[in-house]
């Protein structure tokens, strides 16, 4: 994984979340003076915000930068390829997207998996990544852009994150 990614890997898995130098280095398993560094310079680049809180300085996801969103996209993506490969191999071509808070840069801790496919429905058993997610996959099943029936899904799902296959209109 790229280093860029796997720095942001907490602030990807809760965007919410809000962490301080030490604790961010005790996560990442490096020294807090590294950890100062890097956190600084992600600020830097706009993809951190910092705050002071009390004698503290807080880092966070800025969840307004497109870059953020973009790399947590494809830190996403890269934890939900066992799972994309064995949905390939079950399904027929299947043109799989990620929507919801993943795909924006709003994740929480509790948030889920929402994946839309579009590909004949079938049965599958995703007991084991969702336990290797740590997070609950919710699929949702259409076979064409047009049997989607509410326009906000609609809207959610043109502006997700095309994981395989591709989006046709």
């Amino acid at each position: 994984m790229l280093k860029l990614i796997k720095d942001l890997t907490p602030f990807f898995e809760d965007c919410y979340r809000r962490i301080n130098v030490r604790e961010y280095a005790k996560i990442m398993s490096i020294s807090p003076p590294t950890a100062s560094k890097l956190l600084a310079f992600y600020v830097t680049e706009d993809i951190l915000l910092s705050e002071r809180y009390r004698n503290y300085i807080l880092f966070y996801a800025d969840k307004e930068s497109k870059d953020l969103i973009a790399l947590s996209r494809i830190y996403w993506a890269y934890r939900l390829k066992e799972l994309l490969d064995f949905m390939e191999s079950k399904l027929n071509s299947p043109t799989i997207i990620l929507f919801g808070s993943l795909s924006k840069a709003e994740a929480k801790m509790d948030s889920d998996a929402d994946l839309v496919i579009f590909s004949h429905k079938k049965v599958l058993n995703l007991e084991n990544f969702e336990k290797k997610l740590k997070r609950k996959i919710q699929l949702f099943w259409f076979k064409s852009l047009k049997d989607v029936q509410d326009s906000n899904l609609t809207n959610s799902i043109i502006n997700g994150y095309v994981l395989r296959g591709r989006l046709s209109f």
